[in-house]
């Protein structure tokens, strides 16, 4: 049986895990300090962990069929400023150009508070482009600076054409480059501008990562495809994150709650990943991770990803104090003190144990809580102790230590309080959840959660979770190997792709254009054509539509891992729909979305029995809702006139068009606005070339004339 490999690379670890293809069975996993401060970055650590992992499990390299990362190497790059000063062309009409002018140019961005990406502008007209003039162009940039380049043209996503050709002769010169159309296909040139230009800063960079990454694999023996994840849950090749760099930002948090939402089915929750030195939080909202634009500083962008909000404060988290009170826990961590966690050290080595104060990086105050022997070992005081001292770690858990050795380790703090070693441990873990209690709470007023579900996730998920779920009044749960969660996720996540398109209603055609064009993308990064299945959802405030597109590995098409079963679906449909599960029926099953309908009362007109609807995919998320809506399905000649007349009706019976839903095979396209003369089948490809059953659901406004 075939071997997938998932590797995640966090900031205080990097995790790898070898899982069965088809069964999903966790063949083994192994975990390395991330390696921030080697030569080849954290791309070292990725590579020891591989080799660690095939060692320890004995897995012959011929097995593994597939290797996904997921890699903080974007979010390092703009962190720590390692990033390459960027070239800026803008691209506009001759009439227009003072307006383009002004769009394009930007002077620098701010990436963090110490730190900004320097940006040199330069303008072509669309009119006078030549291959010879734009050379002269980019060499002026080099000259000035620039060591990578972005393009961006007013309409450049009705004609990236002017964009294309400036990427080719910056190629040409070897200069990294990225255009706006590559970043998205939805008006807003300003956003476009620099979206490209702090993905071309990136390039660099990234491009070394991946390149040492691949040949160190290679070495090993290796010859499969490596993919990478997306902080939107896309899974690429590697290869693309050396063309959209900035689009793994977060991909380890969305790797994470792709992991989680394997093992545990919610239709609303929270999830909360504890790691070593931060806590990312999260909201699940109709089976699906939220997401959000990225913004770096004050500064939108139109990258997608995983909305996860940051906490410094995780299972490593150091005490401080302030004379005899204990002050906070975090931001710094053991790891970033370089000390070791005496829970994890034998009871008979730790002795003599006193309290001292230090600062773990040069620049800290001096009033974080460590322990030191007569040898002058030094310890770190965690929240990973404190929860061992109180036994509250479960047996088996990856952060369970010697419940003896947390107790000495907290007792010299107690002292210094003047409380017992529970007393102290406890004000220790109630200071922690207190630090992150807001956000949790910001969460579920912003997204109107009642009564979500906490999901642990994390190595330290144990240590910090229960304490927050009793002080929010929910439910929690841990996910199984939650330590190594994210490399689950990344290593049993389908080949996916998502776009965004500005898009004007009335050219249906160009949907179906879209349609096909990102099923060929997800086929040719490596998914079953038997499986791919492409979701088309309105966003009615930019006028445009979201395309994804997502299929199993080949070779792993059988695999039912991750998929939900009929009776987990209708429990999910009547969450949506607020009803019991014994009231809602089965109305459509094609193996990739399900249709439950259950009758909800009475109407007006011709609306009299109004249904209500929930459509579920095969992964347990919920692809439409509505309480008052309309069910139809067959074949594609059947349902056009059925259609027209529906659309008929409900124009003059209600204020406001009805979306839309029409699935037909793995084929799931959600249409805005949609009134009676664009109940058009044939526009959207549905027009009878397949003899499959096409359902159609039209969700109801109860607004009338």
């Amino acid at each position: 049986m075939g071997i997938r490999v998932g590797i995640d690379v966090g900031g205080t670890f990097t995790k790898a895990v070898a899982i069965e293809s088809v069964s999903g069975a966790l063949v083994g996993k192994v975990t390395v300090p991330t390696t921030h401060h080697a030569a080849e970055g954290v791309a070292r650590g990725l590579v020891e962990a591989f080799k660690s992992l095939l060692q320890r499990t004995g897995i012959d390299v011929e097995r593994i069929e597939l290797v996904v990362l997921s890699t903080t190497q974007a979010v390092n790059a703009l962190l720590e400023g390692d990033v390459a000063p960027v070239g800026v062309v803008g691209i506009g009409p001759e009439a227009n150009r003072k307006e383009a002018f002004r769009r394009t140019r930007i002077d620098s961005v701010q990436l963090t508070p110490e730190r900004r990406l320097p940006v040199f502008h330069a303008f072509l007209e669309v009119e006078e482009l030549s291959e010879e003039r734009i050379a002269d162009t980019l060499r002026a940039l080099v000259a000035r600076g620039a060591r990578a380049i972005a393009v961006s043209a007013a309409y450049g996503v009705e004609d990236p054409a002017p964009e294309r050709a400036v990427l080719e002769v910056a190629t040409g010169l070897g200069l990294p480059a990225t255009a706006g159309h590559e970043m998205s296909g939805l008006y807003g040139l300003e956003v476009r501008t620099l979206t490209a230009a702090v993905n071309a800063s990136i390039l660099p960079r990234m491009a070394e990562t991946t390149r040492w990454v691949e040949q160190s694999l290679a070495e090993s023996g290796l010859q499969v495809p490596l993919m990478i994840m997306h902080g939107d849950l896309a899974v690429s090749p590697l290869e693309e994150a050396r063309r959209l760099a900035a689009s793994t930002i977060l991909s380890g948090p969305a790797a994470s709650v792709a992991g989680a939402l394997l093992y545990h089915k919610l239709l609303d929750g929270l999830f909360m990943e504890v790691g070593g030195t931060s806590t990312n939080v999260g909201v699940i909202r109709q089976g699906r991770p939220v997401m959000k634009y990225v913004r770096i500083m004050d500064h939108p962008t139109c990258l997608r990803s995983v909305d996860v909000r940051v906490a410094g404060v995780a299972g490593g988290s150091l005490v401080r104090l302030r004379g005899r009170k204990l002050a906070g826990v975090g931001p710094r961590s053991a790891h970033i003190a370089g000390l070791p966690y005496p829970c994890f050290v034998p009871p008979e080595m730790l002795s003599n144990l006193r309290l001292v104060t230090l600062a773990p990086r040069p620049g800290d105050p001096e009033d974080y809580a460590a322990l030191e022997d007569d040898e002058g070992r030094r310890y770190a005081v965690t929240l990973t102790d404190a929860a061992n001292a109180l036994g509250l770690v479960p047996e088996g858990d990856y952060a369970r230590g010697y419940q003896e050795s947390a107790r000495r380790a907290i007792a010299p703090l107690g002292e210094r309080l003047g409380l017992p070693v529970e007393r102290a441990a406890q004000l220790i873990i109630d200071q922690a959840a207190r630090e992150v209690e807001p956000l949790l709470r910001d969460l579920v007023r912003e997204y109107h959660l009642r009564r979500p579900v906490l999901l642990g996730l994390g190595g330290g998920a144990a240590v910090l979770v229960p304490a927050l779920a009793r002080r929010l009044g929910v439910d929690y749960q841990i996910v199984p190997h939650a330590e190594v969660i994210s490399s689950i996720g990344v290593a049993l996540a389908p080949i996916s792709v998502e776009v965004e398109r500005s898009f004007n209603p009335t050219e249906p055609a160009k949907l179906l254009e879209w349609v096909r064009e990102l099923e060929q993308v997800a086929i040719r990064y490596g998914a079953d054509p038997q499986t791919v299945q492409v979701t088309v959802e309105p966003i009615p405030e930019r006028a445009a539509v979201r395309l994804r597109a997502a299929g199993s590995c080949r070779g792993t098409a059988g695999s039912r891992l991750g998929t939900v079963d009929a009776a987990t679906a209708r429990s999910l449909a009547a969450q949506a729909l607020g009803v019991r599960p014994e009231t809602l029926d089965l109305a459509f099953d094609n193996g990739f979305y399900r249709v439950f309908q259950a009758e909800a009362g009475w109407g007006f007109g011709p609306f009299r029995r109004r249904c209500r609807l929930a459509v579920i995919d095969r992964e347990g998320a919920v692809r439409f809702v509505a309480d008052d809506g309309t069910y139809l399905s067959g074949e594609p000649q059947e349902l056009e006139q059925k259609l027209r007349e529906l659309g008929h009706a409900h124009a003059r019976w209600y204020a406001v068009r009805p979306n839309l839903l029409v699935v037909q095979g793995p084929r799931c396209l959600n249409l805005p606005d949609w009134g009676p003369h664009r109940f058009d089948l044939s526009a959207l490809g549905l027009d009878g070339a397949a003899r499959e059953q096409i359902a159609v659901l039209a969700g109801m406004s109860l607004a009338r004339r």
